[in-house]
């Protein structure tokens, strides 16, 4: 039975997880009806085993951002997936941990001196987390390109206001003023973009494969454009992660006084490098942590699809052309047999393991289309906390409820209301 949303729509997406776990509901949003999966089977088959039936529905992101590897499917899309995916999937392990720890000490020493206090200095978080990415991938510090580290973030922000408007509909959804910011960051973000075009100044294999494939006929394809998707991909999620850890830990002192322990130990019996490095990727609690992190606080919590054609899942008809949404909240069915599924428990993570239906898995989707900076996002992210876990101590600032908000992630309206100190 169709029910209505709420009208804070992806908020709702949590209460569905909450009320129907595991059970797929159709729901209207904005008078059309949208199919919410929450049954994992289910999940693979419109993400996996009936892929064609069920394209991308970001057109909007698309109008708004213009094409990238995030918006475009079919050719279009291993044309760009070429371009920058031998980058993602053979890059430097150790090049990518030195990096990554070099930044986190940076962060750690702007956390602890924050002053804006009493909410945490989550643009310190992003301004490091793109510039490991700009280092990483592109051989050039983030400080030294002439842009805004949020510009493509904002840019985003504003397309997600049309993320789940159905293919052809919804060019009026918004004011003229919405538009005229969405065109103002563009000329913003693409402009600045420029810069990187200098390969005297800025030179990297995979900005080189950008480039040249910008003649290449029938791809349409602007480095600009790409580029601004990357920097995205390859920061935003990581920051907001990274955001909704330290708040996981300042909500459970009990759980951050167990990884301290385990990471300070490490960090005090091993030098710096590679062999710290793989006793960080190995410690069980740490990645763990990790997976319940992702489950409970997926920076991106679903993936938007629409049917091509009429489809039976297990308890719903799918329509052709219906908005069909894999919630990846409502997916991670391991948890759901616990007593209380939302609260952090790394031991019952641990019994449960990594795979199919757990946050270290489904929050980078799957199939065909799964995360394709997935192997260096999770080195990463266990870098950033192991090095803040083991340095820092976090508390609440003020103990609020939660709010969220969907600005082309989940992120905490407001802000994490957190304080950062050294530990002696």
């Amino acid at each position: 039975m169709s029910q209505p949303f709420s009208d804070d729509f992806w908020a709702r997406m949590y209460e569905l997880a909450r009320e129907e776990p595991g059970r797929n509901a159709e729901v209207i949003h904005d008078g059309l009806r949208v199919v919410v999966v929450q049954d994992l089977d289910d999940a693979d088959i419109v993400l996996r085993k009936r892929l064609a039936n069920y394209p991308k529905n970001l057109q909007w992101f698309a109008q708004v951002g213009g094409q990238s590897r995030l918006t475009e499917d079919g050719d279009q899309w291993r044309f760009r997936s070429e371009l920058s995916q031998p980058s993602f999937s053979r890059y430097d392990h150790d090049r990518g941990y030195a990096i990554s720890a070099k930044q986190t000490r940076r962060m750690a020493g702007l956390l602890a001196a924050n002053t804006k206090v009493p909410l945490l200095d989550e643009d310190v978080i992003h301004h490091c987390i793109l510039s490991i990415f700009t280092e990483m991938f592109l051989d050039v510090e983030l400080d030294k390109i002439p842009i805004a580290h949020d510009g493509p973030s904002r840019l985003i922000e504003l397309a997600s206001k049309y993320t789940c408007i159905h293919r052809g509909q919804g060019q009026d959804a918004h004011t003229k003023d919405h538009i005229r910011q969405i065109l103002e960051s563009r000329r913003q973000v693409f402009g600045s973009m420029q810069c990187l075009r200098d390969g005297n100044a800025y030179d990297s294999a995979m900005m080189r494969r950008m480039l040249a494939a910008e003649a290449v006929p029938g791809y349409d394809f602007r480095f600009e454009k790409e580029m601004t998707t990357l920097f995205v991909a390859g920061a935003d999620t990581a920051s907001n992660s990274t955001g909704w850890a330290l708040h996981l830990l300042a909500s459970y002192p009990e759980l951050q006084e167990r990884l301290h322990t385990g990471q300070r130990a490490i960090h005090t019996s091993l030098p710096d490098g590679t062999e710290r490095c793989r006793a960080i990727l190995a410690d069980q609690d740490l990645k763990a942590f990790i997976s319940e992190l992702l489950r409970l606080h997926s920076p991106l919590p679903f993936v938007t699809r629409v049917a091509k054609a009429d489809d039976r899942l297990s308890n719903i008809d799918v329509h052709a052309r219906d908005v069909v949404i894999v919630s990846l909240i409502g997916v991670n069915r391991k948890a759901m047999a616990r007593p209380d599924p939302w609260v952090p428990d790394i031991d019952a993570a641990a019994r449960e393991g990594v795979g199919m239906g757990t946050g270290i898995n489904s929050s980078f989707t799957w199939g065909a289309r799964v995360c394709g900076g997935r192997s260096f996002a999770l080195l990463e992210l266990t870098t950033i906390l192991s090095f803040l876990i083991a340095e820092l101590h976090f508390g609440l600032s003020e103990n609020l409820p939660i709010e969220c908000e969907w600005v082309g992630q989940m992120r905490r309206k407001g802000g994490h209301r957190i304080t950062s100190s050294v530990r002696k």
